[in-house]
């Protein structure tokens, strides 16, 4: 003779195995969908980051100008299609971009006339690879695509 609570008994802990794997795909995904954060400072004619290496995927860059002169900054290499050019930073201000990386070296500069030759030029290692397709940089904080070929320090 057949438990009538067995059926209950298995719809019961179905529903805890369900429950269970939707909030290991939330905490999973979220994780995936956060960006490593790079600062960087630009001044005269120096550019400083927070970390000299990242790991593959989203990377967002706050530059701030700490200098007392108006900066830009492009970024290119580890992945990127183009070059991805932030407008020009004025002194005391702040921009953000976020890209997707993949692994290799990515060149910073200031392509302002002169500046990368002064000295204004880093690159950031970039671990691991990534299996979503390098994008150019978000257009809600002010980049451009300026792609033009040639050197990576413009």
């Amino acid at each position: 003779m057949r438990n009538k609570r067995t059926p209950f008994l298995a719809a019961g802990v179905a529903v805890a195995l369900a429950l269970a794997g939707a909030a290991l795909a939330a905490t999973v995904g979220h994780r995936s969908l956060t960006a490593t954060t790079i600062k960087v400072t630009e001044r005269e004619y120096h550019i400083s980051l927070s970390d000299n290496s990242a790991k593959a995927g989203s990377v967002t860059f706050v530059v701030h100008n700490a200098g007392k002169i108006s900066h830009r900054l492009d970024l290119a290499g580890a992945g990127l299609a183009k070059t991805v050019a932030l407008t020009t930073i004025k002194p005391g201000t702040t921009r953000k971009v976020t890209v997707k990386l993949s692994g290799g070296k990515l060149s910073l500069w200031c392509p302002l006339p002169g500046h990368a030759a002064l000295g204004m030029k880093t690159s950031l290692k970039v671990a691991g690879a990534s299996s979503t397709p390098p994008a150019t940089g978000s257009g809600a904080y002010g980049t451009t695509d300026t792609s033009t070929g040639g050197s990576a320090w413009g």
